[in-house]
């Protein structure tokens, strides 16, 4: 499992949201929770996400990396890989 913390452009957010539950869909993650909130410079996401093996959830990462709209984005301490 692992803990995505997102900021998201204010003015698109929510198509960026929907690119982000895309990339989470087509790579077999399982969502475990989502949380949006606005915040200073944009809006702030939780994302958690879960799956068998860590590939995924590392080519997830990199996928939100390239995504247009988000402007940050990090992995939260306390995530867990699948070992």
């Amino acid at each position: 499992m692992k803990t995505f913390r997102l900021r998201v452009e204010r003015d698109v957010a929510l198509t960026t949201m929907e690119t982000v539950l895309s990339v989470v869909r087509r790579g077999g993650l399982a969502l475990h929770s989502l949380h949006l909130a606005p915040g200073r410079h944009g809006v702030d996401v939780l994302l958690h996400v879960g799956a068998d093996q860590a590939e995924p959830l590392q080519l997830c990462r990199t996928r939100l990396c390239n995504l247009i709209g988000i402007l940050k984005i990090r992995e939260l301490p306390g995530s867990t890989s699948p070992g």
